[in-house]
């Protein structure tokens, strides 16, 4: 039901509870047509209250619990500026909606961009467009009333006079006293604060930071620039003491700013302006549902929109345009049927049909030759997954993306991944295979791309948990070091760390490869030792024996010598004795022998450590005069 303010009892009327689900709206207009708009968009869901002048808004505002308030800059004898600032000062939870031409839009900027003013309607507007006004700043109220509940009621004294509205200093002061009481008390989950023409009156605050933030959410900075900007500054206060009143308040003040700028571009129909104002929202920590709400109805919007161009666009297209299409599906069709579906790149199918599509979007023929192509191209990419030609089947399936639906296009991709999988399955069983006979052919390293090693090798690149990888590992493994063994027993040194060296390249260890490698180091450093043999006259004797005359030899009157070889070992006692050379084979080299064995030298150092030393001796047999 609608009223006037000309009726008996509007004071009594206005009063009404906070829980309440009807919503009180107060028109200043002297338009007509505005106002019917208003109420057309309002229905009877509302109480609607109609003021043709300035100086009856202060009566109805200080009588009754109005929540919203419509102001058209037409009907303000004074500046607008002016008047909402005195309105938000003693009103600051008032939802104030202003209305007029883009003049008075710019001069109530700063108003706007604060969150001040709520919502600036441009004049005229739909029907359509005043209801999604309405429906924004109730819902802005009813937020506004559920922050509230937290809160102890402040009671609001009535005068009859209307100079509340502009009251004097006393009053002023007491209001703004209660608004600086509800911004430090509120509770402490409350995730938004009511915006206001001028920061509410706090208790002084000592960091530098949060007067920095202040002045940039006075200056409306609120995300920019980076580092001197109303969010940063307040949630770096808020990192410091999570628990201070302030910095919570104006990270919460900031946020409702940037949704009412997101809000203002949706409804005005600025939709990308709206994209990155919900955009930063988000990033400034707004709740998710609220974000979800805007993105949700920007899809909506943008919907209509494009609607409402394809509509136009059907309706205005020349019939020239089917003239166009015409032949080029024609010649869609035919290159179909030559099986040129995207080759060559300007004169197959797929070119066509997109040509086709670009003049007439919306042509029914048109997109019934896209379905033909897809279905060709699908059934292309079928098959060649069936021939295991991989490459050609991704090559059909990314032809028909954009083209063929998309459960279509996700069923031949889980198709295709499926036959790689089975086709990389049996191309590794093949290599296990493979390199199982080269293990019993004995071909274990060689040729070098068709022996064990290279097939296990493969396949580990490939499938590195094969279950069958392992254990042929280790066979190859264990006969590459028997190998070895055969090849130091033959005293084929190379030979034998060749076959070691292969083990370790295929990462084989056991205890058989660490036994290999320990007696081939042995055996080479033995050959080593031997092969650098040192005269015995550079070593110091420490013992000597004479070696005994052998009596055929004395008898016979035979002289010679005998040169041997042998090794000085760590104690100093002489090992490993050999016969070197001898001028007479045979005769003295018992002998020889048997004395050197006997004799003792001085332990050779090198580094501080004792070690063995190969030396050679000539021992002389002579007979005396």
């Amino acid at each position: 039901m609608l009223a006037s303010d000309e009726e008996g009892g509007t004071l009594d009327a206005l009063r009404f509870s906070l829980a309440s689900d009807i919503v009180e709206l107060v028109v200043l207009t002297s338009d007509e047509l505005f106002l019917q708009t208003l109420r057309e968009a309002v229905g009877g869901a509302r109480r609607l209250w109609h003021v043709p002048s300035a100086d009856k808004v202060s009566d109805l505002l200080v009588a009754g619990e109005v929540g919203i308030l419509v102001l058209d800059v037409l009907a303000l004898n004074e500046t607008a500026t002016v008047f909402v600032e005195q309105i938000k000062r003693q009103f600051p939870d008032l939802v104030v909606v202003v209305a007029g031409t883009r003049d008075a839009e710019t001069s109530l900027a700063a108003l706007i961009s604060a969150g001040t003013v709520y919502r600036f309607i441009h004049k005229p507007m739909s029907p359509g467009r005043a209801k999604l006004f309405a429906d924004a700043a109730v819902k802005k109220y009813d937020e506004q009333r559920k922050r509230s509940a937290a809160v102890p009621p402040i009671k609001r004294n009535s005068p009859s006079n209307r100079g509340v509205l502009i009251g004097g200093a006393i009053g002023g002061v007491a209001l703004i006293a209660v608004a600086a009481w509800m911004l430090l008390h509120r509770s402490p989950d409350v995730g938004a604060v009511a915006p206001h023409a001028e920061p509410v009156a706090r208790p002084i605050v000592e960091s530098p930071q949060l007067s920095s933030a202040a002045a940039a959410l006075t200056a409306n900075r609120l995300t920019e620039p980076a580092g001197d900007n109303a969010l940063e500054l307040y949630s770096q206060a808020l990192a410091r003491n999570p628990g201070d009143p302030i910095a919570r308040a104006g990270v919460a003040e900031v946020r409702e700013r940037l949704l009412a700028r997101a809000e203002n571009a949706l409804l005005e129909e600025r939709l990308d302006e709206a994209a990155v104002a919900i955009e930063t929202a988000r990033q400034s920590g707004v709740e998710s549902g609220r974000i979800a709400f805007l993105s949700a109805q920007l899809a909506k919007s943008r919907e209509r929109v494009k609607s409402a161009q394809v509509a136009a666009r059907v309706r205005d297209q020349p019939k020239a345009a089917e003239d166009k299409v015409t032949p080029l599906l024609t010649l869609a069709a035919q290159r179909i049927d030559e099986a040129h579906l995207i080759d060559p790149e300007r004169d197959s199918a797929l070119f066509y049909v997109r040509e086709a599509l670009q003049i007439e979007p919306d042509s029914g023929s048109a997109h019934d030759a896209e379905k033909a192509l897809a279905m060709r191209l699908l059934s292309e990419v079928h098959s060649a997954i069936d021939r295991r030609d991989f490459a050609h089947a991704s090559t059909w399936l990314e032809a028909a993306k954009g083209i063929a639906a998309a459960d279509n296009i996700d069923a031949a991709q889980s198709l295709l991944a499926g036959a790689r999988r089975e086709a990389d399955a049996d191309a590794w069983a093949q290599l296990l295979k493979s390199a199982t006979e080269r293990l019993q052919q004995d071909r274990l390293i060689e040729p070098a791309n068709d022996s064990a090693k290279y097939y296990l090798v493969t396949l580990r690149g490939l499938d590195p948990g094969n279950a069958g990888l392992a254990p042929a590992i280790q066979d190859l493994g264990s006969r590459l070091v028997a190998k070895s063994r055969r090849a130091l027993t033959l005293g084929q040194y190379d030979a034998a760390r060749s076959w070691l060296d292969e083990a370790g390249t295929i990462g084989f260890a056991s205890p058989e490869f660490t036994s290999a490698q320990h007696d081939l180091d042995a055996a080479v450093a033995r050959q080593q030792s031997l092969a650098n043999v040192v005269a015995a006259g550079e070593l110091t004797l420490v013992k000597s024996v004479t070696p005994v005359y052998p009596p055929k030899a004395n008898l016979s009157k035979v002289q010679g010598w005998v040169e041997l070889d042998f090794t000085v070992a760590e104690s100093g006692a002489v090992k490993e004795i050999a016969i070197h050379a001898a001028s007479n084979p045979g005769v003295f080299d018992r002998a020889a022998i048997s004395a050197l064995a006997q004799w003792r030298y001085q332990p050779v150092v090198r580094d501080g450590k004792s070690v063995a030393q190969r030396a050679r001796i000539r021992i002389r047999f002579t007979l005396a005069d």
